[in-house]
């Protein structure tokens, strides 16, 4: 009889699991798949770390632990439901020996844990302060579900104890615990409790799993998948767009969702770690990464008979993500600063910034949408090769005194050949008055250690990261041939630059497009200098310096130790930490080409970061990037601070620090 009732729920319950599964698996497998495949080795790596090991867990260190609980005791506990299923089946039948009797005592320790993390769990979603996690009637429900099948397995135990056929101490604690509470019950009623303890474990075991694909706990089947797809190329990667080939530009339907997409849309946990430091949450702007997820799987789930009802390759006629009226505004996708945080914090590896990257380039290519600021910057980028518009011809007027050589001279005196070190100045330390400081001092560092460099002054041109971070692939592509052709055609091989978003094009976005530089950091190369006993800092400066880390720098590029080390090799210069620093600070507002953009929504970031400084009692400000330098310069000026709390580039610091020759 037992045989045929689980047979039965197996049946309807598979059944049920399947309907409701088939059609996001059709999705998942109609979308296209992107590069998501080969290194095998390297996915099952990450797949371990992330997924399995639930590294990213304890970043929040008590809820993490907490999670950690719950997820080890369903991994370790599914052996027991592969147990109870079995005896439906063969009612005697028992993990073999002591092994049986280990696993049983494992089994009760993990549900102790598992039992304080599901406590600790609905204390967050109940208790008198709203966390980040919400009120989710769902968490609330999953939750009691665990706490049901951690009770009926406690009880079945029980019994089994009282009854003689389960260990007792001290391989079943808790089912010794339980018997002890049962008391003088008597045979028939312990009997019926275990009975009923078993059929209620089942029957929730397989309602969990038809419960899953339904909400935000379909996490627990695909975030696995999720990792393992996830992309192996550096942070912040952006695939070329073939814009000779292209039939369409970026995302414009929940067609034109990836592979990956969907399956982010899937894996999401609606955990909130992805808006806690995220400064367009903090500052009362539009996009939300929680929301924005939770609206995109609305709409694909929406699309989801015309998707999968179209034949022959055809595209399905359906509304744009983003639109005025659309579920997506345009100032949700123009809100992002691209700071990585989102991505920093997720425990599943959920992508949200390439998505808004490919929003946006449908918005700029295909519908001409851009912020009228954005556009002048465009403009300029396009006949000056600069943001600001200015002439190209006076790229070089900063250095003018300085005798910096130009590769172009040094070339012709040297038989063709390219400086050892090319200065890639960028667009900021050639145009911005402020920013132009950083260029002077570099100069300075660089001679007082003998280094032999040289800019490419008119030659040069912007990188691009802005117009691509906004989806103007077009232009980027343009400034980008432009840029390795020259570089190239002198057979430059090393670049120093000071800026971040420079750094970034160089390293991550030009290796595409057939330029492959050993590019470098002032902050790296100055550490070297420092370390390799070139660069002599004997002037006391005597400050207390915050330090600022540049998302550009740190989140992309884990460069967080070397402007750290500079400061403590300054003669009389001391650290005192922003509360949120090195992988949580907050980002200054400039990337994702916002620096061009006017904030109109919600309090400006930069005065958002200014006040923490204001809060936490910094002296001084130290930033290793030209745009978070302009950014926290005028959030100072905002607030009336400029005049006692100081800000300065690292090179800036080091100048005023190098001996006097």
């Amino acid at each position: 009889m037992n045989a045929i009732i689980m047979t039965i729920l197996i049946i309807v319950g598979m059944s049920t699991f399947a309907a409701i599964v088939t059609p996001r698996v059709k999705l998942l497998l109609r979308a296209s798949k992107g590069d998501r495949f080969g290194q095998w080795g390297e996915r099952f790596r990450l797949m371990l770390r992330y997924a399995a090991f639930q590294y990213k867990m304890p970043r929040d260190p008590v809820a993490g632990i907490a999670h950690i609980f719950i997820y080890a005791g369903f991994m370790v506990l599914a052996l027991r439901t592969l147990t109870l299923f079995i005896r439906a089946y063969a009612p005697s039948f028992e993990i073999p020996g002591m092994l049986g009797d280990l696993y049983s005592l494992l089994k009760d320790i993990i549900w102790i844990l598992v039992l304080s993390g599901v406590i600790y769990g609905l204390w967050r979603r109940l208790g008198p302060k709203e966390t980040r996690v919400g009120r989710s009637w769902e968490g609330v429900f999953v939750l009691f579900m665990i706490l049901m099948l951690g009770i009926t397995d406690i009880v079945y135990d029980g019994v089994g104890v009282s009854l003689g056929s389960h260990a007792g101490l001290p391989w079943n604690p808790l089912g010794h615990l339980f018997f002890n509470l049962a008391g003088s019950s008597s045979k028939s009623a312990l009997e019926s409790a275990g009975v009923a303890a078993y059929w209620i474990h089942c029957v929730l075991i397989l309602g969990f799993l038809n419960f899953l694909p339904l909400g935000k706990h379909f996490h627990v089947l695909t975030s696995f998948f999720n990792v393992f797809f996830s992309h192996l190329k550096p942070r912040g990667y952006l695939a070329p767009t073939d814009l000779e080939k292209a039939e369409k530009y970026g995302i414009v339907t929940s067609a034109d969702l990836t592979f990956h997409n969907v399956l982010n849309l899937y894996s999401c946990t609606e955990c909130g770690r992805c808006t806690t430091y995220c400064p367009t949450v903090l500052t009362n702007k539009p996009l939300e990464h929680r929301k924005l997820n939770l609206d995109l799987k609305r709409v694909l789930y929406a699309d989801k008979d015309k998707i999968l009802g179209a034949t022959d390759g055809a595209e399905p006629e359906l509304k744009p993500i983003v639109s005025a009226d659309g579920p997506i505004s345009t100032d949700t996708i123009w809100a992002c600063t691209t700071c990585y945080s989102c991505e920093e914090e997720c425990p599943v590896l959920i992508e949200n910034v390439e998505r808004i990257v490919l929003m946006r380039q449908n918005r700029v290519l295909a519908e001409g949408d851009v912020p009228p600021e954005l556009a002048r910057a465009f403009k300029g980028m396009e006949n000056n090769h600069n943001p600001w518009g200015l002439g190209s011809d006076s790229r070089a007027d900063w250095a003018e005194g300085l005798n910096v050589p130009i590769m172009a001279e040094w070339a012709a005196q040297n038989q063709g050949k390219a400086a050892p070190l090319l200065f890639w100045v960028g667009c900021a330390g050639s145009y911005d008055p402020r920013s132009k400081k950083i260029s002077i001092d570099m100069v300075k560092i660089l001679r007082a250690a003998g280094i032999e460099f040289a800019i490419l002054g008119p030659e040069e041109a912007c990188t691009g990261d802005s117009a691509r971070r906004a989806g103007n692939e077009y232009l980027f592509q343009m400034l980008a041939t432009r840029n390795i052709e020259t570089l190239n055609g002198y057979g430059i091989k090393k670049i120093l630059t000071f800026c971040p978003h420079c750094y970034h094009s160089f390293k991550v976005d030009y290796p595409d497009f057939g330029g492959k530089f050993d590019i470098i950091h002032h902050t790296t190369l100055i550490q070297e200098l420092i370390r390799a006993g070139q660069l002599k800092l004997e002037r006391n400066v005597d400050k207390a310096f915050s330090y600022h880390d540049s998302c550009y720098l740190g989140r992309y590029h884990d460069i967080y130790d070397a402007p750290r080390n500079i400061l403590t090799s300054i003669p009389g210069v001391t650290i005192e930490e922003f509360p949120r620093h090195r992988s949580r600070s907050v980002c200054c507002g400039a990337g994702g080409a916002r620096f061009w953009m006017e904030e109109k929504i919600g309090t400006r970031i930069n005065i958002h970061r200014i006040e923490e400084a204001m809060n936490s009692g910094a002296k001084n400000i130290a930033s290793a990037c030209p745009f978070c330098l302009t950014m926290l310069s005028d959030g100072l000026k905002d607030k009336g601070k400029e005049e006692t709390i100081g800000s300065l580039d690292i090179a800036e610091i080091v100048a005023q620090a190098l001996s006097e020759k």
